[in-house]
């Protein structure tokens, strides 16, 4: 099954300068405990983020990283050159698409759930999740803990 998960504001907001622009450890751990385990899929960028805060790839989770260099390989991650050919072929666990707004873009149609962390404060930033008619999801679940509402979305 392929989902994807998010954090953002009410505007879309995603993220500032190839990072987030806030920082709340509740939806860190939210993020943890769901993809925990679990196959997460990324764009080079967002891989890159993540690698250079924590010098390795996201532990106990299997990485994949779409990339259009041929020549990109990091230790312990699997690499994709084709995102759609990916997805359509995928038959694994859970499989959860964690950014950046292209891969989202690309991902969307392909995810039958949406984990988005709603954040009720602005921030600044560059970087904005794709339009998303919810009118073809229904909520399943829905957490409210403090500025966070974290919100699974299922496919109708």
């Amino acid at each position: 099954m392929i989902s994807l998960i998010v954090a953002m504001t009410r505007k879309g907001l995603i993220g500032k300068d190839n990072d987030l622009p806030w920082n709340y450890p509740e939806d860190l751990q939210y993020f943890k405990k769901t993809t925990l385990n679990k196959t997460v899929a990324m764009g080079e960028k967002t891989f890159l983020s993540i690698y250079n805060r924590n010098q390795k790839p996201l532990p106990k989770r299997k990485n994949v990283v779409f990339t259009f260099d041929k020549d990109f390989k990091c230790e312990g991650v699997e690499v994709s050159h084709d995102l759609h050919k990916y997805l359509q072929e995928y038959k694994g666990d859970d499989l959860f698409i964690i950014g950046g707004r292209e891969i989202y873009r690309e991902a969307l149609p392909y995810c039958k759930y949406l984990y988005i962390t709603f954040i009720e404060k602005e921030y600044e930033g560059n970087v904005y999740f794709p339009k998303v008619n919810f009118d073809n999801y229904k909520i399943i679940n829905e957490e409210k803990l403090g500025e966070l509402t974290f919100t699974v979305f299922e496919r109708r």
